[in-house]
């Protein structure tokens, strides 16, 4: 082990508590920011109101907690379904109107409907169409005295047709006190034309809170793109940004993200699931995957799908409106409002800071280079001018750069944990010639908790690094994410394997040199292969794809049991703590200990120390997931070590009747 009384040490150390100084006000001003955007709105579509009483499911869907109504574009099939406007067949023009020249059979026509805003509709039909549709193919003319569009177009193909969304429309859903979400579909090659039609719909009410688009690209997109932005920043309308299902970025809509970044991240994260996969969840579970998505994911939004089938003793509505209500009491719960969702600050931390982070972050990474090759100790100070150089010159050179953050955050990721069980496994040598096996419970408890919390803090010190570094806007909404993820989980064992045969020895001795690296390997290599080894092996190989395939969203499956049981720490804890800490990497640290002490084998006891540096790996890997809030992952931190202390217990426990039974059945071998 390095010498820690060393001068060089105590300046990195020194350097490292001024970086976090830095990096714990950057992540306190982070916290606020996220404080402020507390509101989350709760959306339905207004077409599945259509046809029925909708003052009563009005009143039942308000009340479940849906503050906002969806419009898409019209149909024209939609509008014949809602009496909204008058259209006909040629031939039925033909029929209605009797023997007029002018009506042909193979041409649609559109007259005003009855309704009180019928001609008002109608108007704004008419400027849509005139839009969408070549000139050739419309004319307007007086029919016996009423106004009439005569389109020349198939009557299937034209009853499907977008027609955008109608400004008349719009008024008749916001006298239902409703917020409004316009949903519109982008136009092939739209003109500035398209885009004023539109803004008379969002101008049309006051209510109009976001703009979620419909299909592959963003309303305008390309030529009209910037145009439309800056019309939705002008009136403060955010454009709405939807997860992807694999939970990581956003659905592919051209334009959409460049929207967003030219216009100040004048956005919402919205979060919105598939009917098929809601129809194959209860609704407890369905309400989870919203809430939790709210709390864990800093989405804002909420667009709810229906259900097919209504639950036995309720209707359709009475089923949907029970599962929102579940999402509202939950978040009602957690601190949050139900009403017109919260933007977030567009917020960047002082540079001055930021660089102070990135400094300490970087005299972690220079002790974690010390512990792993320390004889490069007399070269610190040139490593760590070089390492300096080349992360603080990309910073100050080029601002606008994401690499220097990620170069450091994934330094960070890596290096924290291998300094920190480096340190236990220092902590590890000292006691080794104190190994006895007349170690107490109680003593073996007390001595890894106190291991555990002291490791734990110091890796959620790590993470208010990581939170620090990469802390603005750009990391919060996901818009930009950290990267070298599965860096993070397996270079921090192969950093500790190198570490620990350096100081533990295999073989009957430690590896000191390059010479005694080679014998290693010959070694291990000549380890014969046993049906046990084999299995062992494989069992390795299955958690390591659990490990690192967890790590991702679409690879390893959750099976049920597990689902079950996050469900129930979600119920019970203000922040899940993730099962590879509190159940694996955690309990490790006391069963080191006891391998320890007890002189189990010393591959045993190297395995153990792998499932503490993923358990402490873990810890500061869920700080770079900025999406969650910063509060949210620090909590989750302590849950985790206080789970894992809890574990703990059960864990000294099973060793001390494992060594009970062992010793009786040994005792009565030895008598037979």
């Amino acid at each position: 082990m390095i010498r820690l009384h060393e001068m060089s040490f105590r300046i990195l150390l020194l350097m490292i508590f001024i970086g976090f100084a830095a990096a714990a006000y950057i992540s306190y001003e982070r916290y606020h920011v996220e404080a402020n955007d507390q509101t989350v709105e709760m959306v339905y579509d207004y077409d599945k109101l259509e046809g029925r009483k909708k003052e009563d499911l009005f009143a039942l869907y308000k009340a479940s907690g849906i503050t906002s109504l969806a419009l898409y574009d019209d149909t024209p099939a939609k509008i014949m379904g809602r009496s909204d406007a008058m259209i006909y067949r040629g031939a039925d023009m033909a029929a209605f109107s009797g023997a007029n020249p002018e009506i042909r059979r193979d041409r649609i026509y559109i007259q005003p409907s009855s309704k009180a805003n019928g001609w008002e509709f109608f108007q704004d039909l008419e400027r849509n169409l005139k839009l969408r549709l070549n000139p050739k193919q419309m004319r307007i003319f007086s029919l016996n005295g009423v106004e009439t569009i005569e389109i020349q177009d198939n009557w299937t193909k034209f009853l499907e047709m977008p027609v955008g969304i109608i400004p008349a429309r719009v008024k008749e859903a916001s006298a239902a006190g409703f917020y409004l979400v316009l949903r519109p579909l982008n136009v092939s090659h739209p003109d500035k034309a398209v885009v004023d039609e539109f803004l008379r719909a969002v101008d049309a009410s006051d209510k109009v809170s976001a703009v979620l688009f419909v299909g592959k690209e963003a309303f305008g997109y390309k030529e009209q793109a910037a145009y439309f932005r800056d019309a939705m920043a002008a009136r403060h309308i955010p454009i709405v940004l939807i997860e992807a299902q694999s939970q990581l970025g956003f659905e592919n809509q051209a334009g959409a993200l460049d929207m967003v970044k030219s216009s100040d991240y004048n956005t919402i994260r919205l979060y919105a699931m598939a009917q098929n996969e809601l129809i194959q969840l209860t609704p407890e579970e369905a309400s989870a995957r919203f809430y939790i998505s709210d709390i864990e994911r800093n989405i804002r939004m909420n667009l709810f799908p229906s259900y097919k089938y209504a639950l036995e003793g309720k209707n359709l509505d009475e089923t949907n409106a029970l599962y929102i209500a579940m999402t509202k009491e939950r978040l009602e719960e957690h601190g949050f409002q139900i009403g017109k969702a919260s933007q977030m600050e567009s917020y960047f931390p002082n540079p001055i800071l930021r660089a102070a982070a990135m400094t300490g972050a970087l005299s972690i990474c220079v002790l974690a280079l010390l512990f792993l090759f320390p004889v490069l100790a007399r070269w610190v100070w040139p490593i760590w001018c070089a390492g300096f150089a080349v992360s603080q010159g990309l910073f100050w050179l080029m601002p606008q750069s994401l690499l220097p953050m990620q170069m450091m955050a994934l330094g960070t990721e890596i290096c924290t944990p291998v300094v920190i069980v480096s340190f236990f496994l220092a902590y590890c040598l000292k006691k080794k010639e104190e190994a006895s096996a007349e170690k107490g419970a109680l003593a073996l408890f007390a001595e890894g908790a106190a291991a555990l919390w002291c490791c734990g803090l110091l890796s959620l010190c790590g993470g208010v690094f990581v939170s620090a570094i990469l802390g603005d806007i750009r990391f919060f909404l996901e818009i930009e994410i950290f990267r070298g993820v599965k860096l993070t989980f397996v270079l921090p064992l192969i950093l500790m394997t190198l570490i620990y045969i350096q100081h533990f020895p295999f073989f009957g001795k430690v590896v000191s040199n390059d010479r005694d690296f080679v014998s290693f390997v010959k070694h291990f290599c000549q380890i014969p292969i046993r049906l046990g080894l084999l299995a062992g092996l494989g069992f390795l190989a299955f958690a390591a794809f659990m490990f690192v395939g967890r790590s991702g969203n679409n690879m390893a499956p959750v099976p049920g049991f597990e689902i079950a049981l996050r469900r129930f720490l979600e119920d019970t804890l203000y922040a899940r703590p993730r099962e590879k800490e509190f159940l694996f990497g955690h309990p490790a640290v006391f069963l080191s200990l006891a391998a320890l002490y007890r002189r189990w084998p010393q591959i045993l006891h190297y395995l153990l120390i792998l499932a503490v540096t993923i358990g402490q790996g873990s810890m500061v890997e869920t700080f770079a997931h900025m999406r969650s809030p910063f509060i949210l992952s620090f909590i989750r931190g302590l849950d985790g070590l206080a789970a894992g202390t809890i574990a703990g217990i059960f864990a000294v426990a099973g060793v001390v009747i494992l060594l009970r039974i062992t010793k009786f059945f040994g005792a009565r071998y030895g008598r037979i």
